[in-house]
């Protein structure tokens, strides 16, 4: 190994294709105002949205959750407000393309660090 050796750009091993790519759900608050949600699973690669921007019926979305759900427990672990979850999930990503980011699988008590 050569001294430059160290600095050259390391190959990624993160897999796009074979990734699930967390899709918009989008629903309604009680004042009728819209939020989306995405879900990140335990266990599971999941291509997320950096910054993501929709409309529902005209009316742009302004509030963004991550939904975590285990596999162990069976079931949602809760949720969190999406900038925040995304803050700290760039520490468990494989790979970014500049507008997604590709996280690896979590453990149950990665996805609980997320919601505290």
């Amino acid at each position: 190994m050569g001294l430059f050796d160290k600095f050259k750009k390391k190959e990624s091993t993160a897999n796009w294709d074979e990734a699930y790519k967390a899709n918009p759900s989008f629903y309604s608050k009680p004042d009728g105002s819209p939020f989306c949600a995405f879900a990140l699973t335990e266990g599971t690669e999941t291509i997320l949205p950096i910054k993501p921007h929709y409309a529902v019926s005209g009316e742009e979305v302004k509030e963004y959750k991550l939904m975590l759900v285990s596999t162990t427990e069976e079931g949602i672990l809760g949720d969190c407000d999406y900038f925040d979850a995304i803050k700290k999930l760039e520490a468990y990503k494989l790979d970014s393309d500049g507008e997604s980011l590709l996280i690896r699988g979590l453990s149950l008590s990665e996805l609980e660090g997320i919601i505290r």
